[in-house]
């Protein structure tokens, strides 16, 4: 919709989304700037998804439709996931070029295909690339992040460790916790690594109770330590990432960790991780994901004996 041809100087990016979803669509800031380097951004998201801005000196985030958004005429807008509020004032502001994710979802399954979120991102800005678009969707660190992990592990007398993330917003997505428990077990004794068990304040006391049945207490609970920024800086020292699929996940793997992803309700593919030091176990119902519930949910056919297949196959 528009003149993608116009030197486009104030640009809008719509992404009311949860953790996972904003990490997923980084690639667009990235390329977007490289494309348009003198132009202002500003991202529409939810308070707690700014901070993967903390670095980036050309995004300007924002959280609502106010007087502010209203001040500014944007002439390129990105709609990677609005709602009718943000639908209703793309319409009335009129810009000279609109482009929106539901489209090219809505293409892409009608073809029989739904693909990679990265993926989908990406073919939502290529009208507006010239050149082979950048596909990393790593979280910028600075130095103070990458010092304060430093300073941990050398205080824990860390080496080696794996990251681990029991959690998960829906419960139909969390693998159960005795399984996780004979996973660190292993991880503790057949490769000698401590675990750290990470998410939410909601995960706190999840984790605890996890830790509860493990006999090596070199595994640390470090919910509340880290924000998601010096997270992400984990991550990228972490030796591997062992989680259900949720943002911790999405994190890791932006920060190529490699990583065991278990999922249980979801699209084949799609929330995927892309790097290629990634292994996922991800069943599936004959009457289609949309019908699994706490009870039924497929995570359970995921096996401790195959977790630890993928373990000694990333760690060998």
């Amino acid at each position: 919709m528009g003149n993608r041809n116009y030197p486009f100087k104030q640009i809008l990016v719509i992404k009311l989304d949860e953790i996972g979803d904003l990490v997923t669509a980084l690639p667009v800031f990235y390329n977007i700037h490289k494309q348009y380097p003198e132009a202002q951004i500003t991202l529409l998201c939810k308070p707690f998804n700014a901070i993967f801005f903390k670095n980036v000196d050309y995004v300007n985030c924002i959280h609502s439709i106010d007087k502010q958004i209203n001040s500014i005429n944007y002439n390129l807008i990105l709609d990677l996931r609005g709602n009718k509020q943000t639908l209703k004032y793309a319409l009335s502001s009129k810009p000279r070029y609109r482009l929106d994710r539901g489209s090219i979802r809505f293409k892409n399954k009608f073809l029989g295909s739904q693909k990679n979120e990265i993926d989908t991102n990406l073919e939502v800005i290529s009208p507006l690339i010239d050149e082979e678009m950048l596909q990393s969707n790593a979280i910028y660190l600075s130095n103070k992040e990458t010092a304060k992990i430093a300073q941990f592990m050398e205080l824990e007398g860390l080496n080696k460790f794996v990251i681990i993330h029991a959690g998960a917003r829906d419960k139909a997505r969390r693998w159960p916790i005795d399984r996780f428990q004979e996973i660190i077990e292993y991880i503790n004794n057949q490769y000698s690594m401590s675990c750290m068990l990470v998410g939410g304040e909601d995960d706190k006391e999840l984790n605890d109770k996890c830790l509860q049945g493990v006999q090596n207490k070199n595994n640390r609970n470090v919910v509340g330590l880290f924000d998601l920024i010096e997270y992400a800086a984990l991550c990228s020292k972490a030796t591997l990432f062992i989680g259900n699929e949720s943002g911790p996940l999405h994190i890791a793997a932006a920060q190529n960790t490699p990583t065991i992803a278990l999922f249980g309700p979801g699209v084949k593919n799609v929330f995927y991780p892309k790097n290629d030091k990634s292994i996922v176990h991800h069943y599936f119902l004959a009457n289609g994901h949309n019908k699994q519930t706490i009870e039924n949910s497929t995570i359970f056919s995921i096996s401790t004996f195959e977790v630890k297949q993928s373990i000694d196959r990333l760690l060998s």
